[in-house]
């Protein structure tokens, strides 16, 4: 590796590691914005939806900023919305407030793609599978450290001493790509690399991947949203402290670690079947019986760890150079499909009459995904063995 990739991957390390802090930020700060800005449930579940639409918006915007700027540039990019609209936390007003975060949602959504796809393209074969799961590992371990982070700096309801802490690490990060971009070779800078196949999406087995993505990211989704909810309601029924969000996290977090690792001695394919199976289990656990609900919390978090980042190096090796270009639609996909399984689990607790029922649209999900992961283990097999190259 030459010095200029080994210093971007430090780079896109520390950047990815803030961006996983900034991304949970708004469920950290929400009590206090609430009581600065006396908003009730309504209002605050505005603020919420500033963050997802503005990173729907970036989603879909990236795959347009990478063909025509390059990965580096759509990096940049996505950490300096980041901090234009974290000060924005800041204010007494409501609509700023709300402009700020969904600005810097806007930036979470074009930055956390573009980093993915930029450490794929320049990263080798063999070790894509290992860096790009090292770089999710930086953002878990970022969001792991946002609650903490957040009770230890703040004071008196003021979030002012963590958006600067916040904003001077994104300039930090911002700087060091920007003094990297232009020692990059000009197919991650610019329009020199290979175009991909023009018509990637219209051939049914790109499809699977979309159908993949929606469901493996609305299982993690689902989990994030509601595990905490589920659990509670099974402290309050027999009077224990349950914390399985936590459980789910630790693993989640440690899974992508030992992936980076374990990746290199395993072919893609296989590394998401194991997780899928596990996947499954997990959330079996934590559907049938409240006694395993650590356990297959713990499960589940291995499960889901690799799962997403892993198939993304799939689908590149799959379509050929220049894929990383046409992969916005599983973004999209996956953003999508974190928001409708959230939304069904609601609906279904509240129709069936109780969350386990809710949770166990969340174990169709996973049902799913281990079922679409055979089905692309048999396609993508054959198509490698009969094509030689990957390209479809």
């Amino acid at each position: 590796m030459t010095d200029h990739l080994r210093f971007l991957k430090y780079y896109t390390l520390f950047g990815f590691f803030i961006i996983g802090v900034v991304t949970v930020l708004l469920g950290q700060v929400l009590p206090i914005l609430s009581a600065r800005l006396s908003l009730n449930d309504a209002q605050s579940g505005l603020l919420l939806s500033a963050q997802f639409a503005g990173a729907l918006l970036g989603t879909l915007s990236v795959g347009r900023i990478i063909r025509r700027f390059g990965f580096p540039a759509a990096g940049v990019a996505g950490l300096l919305l980041i901090t234009a609209g974290l000060p924005g936390l800041n204010s007494g007003e409501f609509l700023i407030c709300w402009l700020g975060i969904f600005v810097y949602g806007f930036g979470i959504g074009l930055g956390i793609p573009a980093i993915n796809l930029l450490t794929i393209e320049v990263t080798s074969a063999n070790l894509q599978s290992s860096a790009v799961n090292l770089l999710n590992f930086a953002w878990g371990v970022g969001a792991i450290c946002s609650q903490p982070f957040v009770a230890g700096v703040s004071r008196d309801n003021s979030l002012a001493a963590v958006t600067i802490i916040l904003v001077v690490g994104l300039l930090a990060a911002t700087i060091c790509l920007l003094s990297i971009i232009r020692k990059l070779d000009g197919g991650t800078a610019g329009d020199s690399v290979a175009d991909p196949p023009p018509k990637i999406w219209n051939r049914p087995a790109a499809w699977l991947f979309l159908a993949f993505s929606f469901f493996a990211i609305g299982v993690e989704g689902g989990m994030h949203g509601w595990l905490t909810t589920y659990s509670e309601s099974l402290s309050a029924a027999d009077g224990a402290s349950v914390n399985a969000t936590v459980v789910y996290f630790f693993f989640y977090v440690l899974g992508r670690g030992l992936a980076s690792f374990i990746s290199r001695r395993l072919s893609d394919n296989k590394l998401i079947s194991i997780c899928a199976t596990l996947l499954l289990l997990g959330v079996s656990l934590i559907v049938l019986s409240d006694s395993l609900l650590f356990l297959g919390s713990a499960i589940a978090g291995l499960g889901s760890s690799a799962i997403f980042p892993t198939n993304m190096v799939r689908f590149a090796k799959i379509f050929g150079p220049g894929a990383t270009r046409r992969a916005t639609p599983i973004f999209v996909a996956g953003t999508s499909g974190a928001a409708a399984v959230s939304s069904l689990v609601g609906l279904a607790s509240f129709h069936l009459g109780g969350l386990r029922w809710g949770i166990g649209v969340i174990l169709a999900s996973a049902v799913m995904v281990f079922i679409l992961q055979w089905m692309m283990a048999v396609v993508f097999r054959e198509r490698l063995t009969h094509e030689g190259n990957g390209s479809l």
